[in-house]
């Protein structure tokens, strides 16, 4: 095959954009209530506007967090079964070209990071790499090992062993490193330079955000969602609208007497342990909860794009799924400048409402771009440049 074979766009599925678009706006809304890791919880003189607050940081956390990403993770593992199954079809075995592809997300990843600490990308393609092995393990073993990820275990044991008495009741000192990371990520954020900001995502940034997912076991969740994704892709769901519909009826059900019985759980957990037991205890079903969220979310968002009127609602997002590797970098690069002390340090004047209304905007300036990009071109500028890179091979861009 010669290097100057151009690659051909292939169809996409607007309903898994249109997934992928609302992943991202709840990913931006829960970002601009944390103020992109500046924390700096607003203090309002009139009570009745800081209850609205109050209520709106409640849902949005409610909503988004832990959901938003997930829903995300699952769809990339997703993709990379398209990818693979795609290559397979033509005799490619595309593992070493995956391996490759995770590497460029690894740079990209990390340059974004140095703008804003929190991006998730760098972690991806570090968990990205377990998934490549696992492409060839039979169904069943799979759906095993999707069990025990998804099961949280390092937070169960230390769960258990905190109520046991055998671990002591307060964060550990690597936790206690994490925090410190943090409080001084929020003093260099509010009052640095943008070249501090640099600096200290260099390596002080980077450490803080691969500690969180260590320390707050996300790396086990991570690689259960990738194949999560791997799993649909096998049973062939994405390919057909039938069983998107079927499945997605059969399963929410479940997911709402799961998030249910969690979230009680969750509800009732303080009246029993407190301190850092209570902390723990809350992460683990959270957890649990935000996953059964997760999946209702994609049922219901699914049901409504194949059952209902609303397709033409949610194929206005799809363009942001489509080129959702520059929508997040972008939020990740405005995000920043709007709310650290460099910028317009909007941080220490939104109260949280404001920080909404100021997501929704910025959301919607990306819907109106993204849809008049995807007319033009076949690919977002960010993901042109990664599949380029990944197959040194002329990629089309311009629309004809």
């Amino acid at each position: 095959m010669e290097q100057t074979q151009t690659i051909i766009p292939k169809k996409r599925i607007n309903s898994i954009d249109a997934l992928r678009g609302f992943a991202l706006l709840g990913i931006l809304l829960f970002h601009c209530m944390e103020h992109f890791d500046l924390a700096y919880p607003p203090t309002l003189s009139s009570p009745f506007w800081q209850s609205v607050d109050n209520i709106v940081l409640g849902t949005i956390t409610f909503l988004f967090a832990g959901k938003s990403y997930a829903i995300f993770s699952l769809l990339f593992g997703l993709s990379f079964f398209m990818q693979m199954d795609s290559q397979a079809d033509k005799g490619v075995d595309f593992r070493l070209r995956f391996l490759w592809r995770l590497t460029i997300l690894l740079v990209l990843g990390y340059l974004n990071g140095l703008i804003y600490m929190g991006e998730f990308f760098f972690v991806y393609a570090v968990v990205g790499v377990f998934i490549i092995p696992l492409y060839k393990v039979t169904t069943k073993w799979l759906v095993v090992l999707l069990i025990l990820l998804l099961l949280q275990i390092p937070d169960i044991i230390n769960f258990f062993s905190l109520l046991s008495g055998n671990a002591p009741n307060e964060p550990t000192s690597l936790v206690k490193y994490m925090d410190d990371l943090y409080a001084e990520a929020v003093d260099v954020f509010a009052n640095g330079s943008f070249s501090d900001v640099l600096a200290f995502n260099v390596w002080k940034g980077l450490s803080a955000k691969m500690l969180w997912v260590l320390v707050y076991a996300r790396y086990p969740q991570l690689l259960g969602l990738f194949i999560a994704g791997m799993l649909i892709g096998r049973l062939g769901i994405h390919k057909s609208e039938e069983k998107m519909i079927k499945y997605s009826s059969k399963v929410l059900p479940y997911a709402i007497v799961g998030f249910v019985i969690f979230y009680s759980i969750i509800l009732f957990l303080p009246h029993y342990v407190d301190g850092f037991t209570l902390n723990v205890g809350t992460t683990l079903f959270k957890a649990y909860a935000n996953l059964n969220m997760m999946v209702m979310y994609i049922c219901i968002l699914t049901l409504l794009y194949y059952k209902t009127k609303t397709r033409s609602i949610l194929d206005l997002i799809a363009p942001v799924g489509r080129m959702s590797v520059t929508n997040y970098m972008v939020q990740s690069f405005v995000g920043v400048i709007l709310f650290y002390g460099f910028g317009a340090n909007l941080a220490t004047k939104l109260s949280f409402l404001q920080c909404f209304l100021l997501g929704m905007a910025i959301y919607i300036i990306q819907v109106s771009y993204s849809n008049w990009w995807m007319k033009k071109y076949y690919y977002g500028p960010v993901e042109w440049l990664w599949r380029t890179i990944t197959w040194f091979k002329g990629v089309p861009f311009l629309r004809k």
